[in-house]
């Protein structure tokens, strides 16, 4: 797993494309235009903060495994 995203975090990354970086910024980003709550824009708003501040390697090395 991984420490730079929490259970929820990841979770949210695989509901998306998990196999591009910038896919995966760009589909969440016009998901947000379409949540009603505040929780899941502040957490969406987070997971493309932390996406923009690591590289497209980074990303690739990664594992995003869905956890209940």
């Amino acid at each position: 797993m991984n420490d730079k995203f929490t259970v929820e975090e990841v979770n949210l990354i695989c509901i998306f494309e998990c196999k591009s970086r910038t896919k995966v910024i760009s589909d969440i980003k016009k998901a947000i235009k379409h949540l009603d709550d505040s929780e899941m824009v502040e957490l969406s708003n987070r997971v493309v903060a932390k996406l923009n501040n690591m590289t497209d390697k980074e990303f690739a090395v990664m594992e995003f495994v869905v956890t209940e």
